[in-house]
């Protein structure tokens, strides 16, 4: 049995209140897949502002609402669609537009490779994906070095001034990308239990679970975990092999990614989603219950 004092249960608004304008903020969704909008619908209605978004590495509608809302100055993200409903979301690319909205510039592996250097407690990460591209150029905070046989990290300018100090020292060249931190993250899953152990079903799209686990793993305070059932932890551990995260914060809320899918629960409602496109982006299309 669960003692009183061990349980990990909160409600929304109380995880919600533990936001704080300017913070960094994680959503676990990737495209179309585990969105936690009943958090996204309660940081609008508590009108939370200047937050750095960190979702993906492909964000979707929750990262979407809360940018149209005015909620976010920052976005760090491969970038925001809607797949073949709409390659650019209307919020992101309106807010892009203006000139309103930050963009941390990444691909979705150097995406990875920050959460993951965060994850680990590294300073940065090293990642020969992307060389060659305009990124360093876009970002500030990703670099164009040269790693010595012997360790040693040069930043260098520019791709010729790379390959020629790579070829006098041996060397290899690299992006090097800086940990990226959430101070929060907000994850939906399946289910989980009163002691914060979470889990998908076994059956899930595309055989695999997304970014929940490095996120909750990078984030350096509370990993909070919308559900769409809680349940005992002796039904959690007929099958402890689908654990993807433990001791997280758990809030009970079902059909709580809508209209995104919940991996291996329900399908995404892409009616509601064309919807939300053709009304360029009403965030108040998605306050309320029901469908589109």
């Amino acid at each position: 049995m669960v003692k009183k004092t061990d349980t990990k249960i909160i409600s929304i608004k109380k995880a919600v209140s533990w936001i704080k304008d300017g913070m960094t903020v994680a959503l676990g969704e990737f495209s179309y897949q585990n969105l936690p909008m009943e958090v996204v619908r309660e940081i609008i209605r508590t009108r939370k502002k200047d937050l750095t978004i960190i979702s993906g590495p492909t964000s979707g509608l929750a990262t979407d609402m809360l940018i149209s809302a005015g909620c976010v100055s920052r976005v760090v993200t491969a970038g925001v669609g809607f797949e073949d409903v709409a390659g650019i979301a209307p919020g992101f690319r309106s807010a892009c537009e203006r000139g309103t909205l930050e963009v941390w510039e990444c691909d979705e592996c150097m995406w990875q490779a920050g959460l993951e250097a965060a994850a680990r407690g590294q300073p940065f990460a090293l990642w020969q994906g992307g060389i060659g591209s305009d990124i360093p150029s876009l970002n500030p905070s990703i670099h164009l070095v040269v790693v010595s046989p012997a360790g040693e990290v040069k930043r260098v300018r520019s791709l010729g001034n790379a390959a020629r100090r790579a070829k006098a020292t041996g060397g290899q060249i690299f992006l090097q990308i800086p940990p990226i931190v959430p101070d929060i993250t907000f994850i939906h899953a399946a289910t989980a239990d009163e002691l914060g152990f979470v889990q998908y079903p076994q059956k899930r799209y595309l055989g695999r679970v997304f970014n929940e686990k490095l996120l909750s793993e990078a984030t350096r305070g509370p990993v909070i975990a919308t559900v769409e059932k809680i349940v005992s932890h002796e039904q959690i551990m007929k099958h402890p092999e689908l654990t993807v995260i433990r001791n997280a914060w758990v809030a009970q809320a079902p059909r709580g990614a809508w209209p995104g899918g919940c991996n291996g629960v329900y399908p995404p409602d892409l009616k509601a989603y064309r919807a939300y496109v053709r009304s360029g982006g009403d965030v108040h299309l998605f306050l309320g219950e029901g469908t589109v």
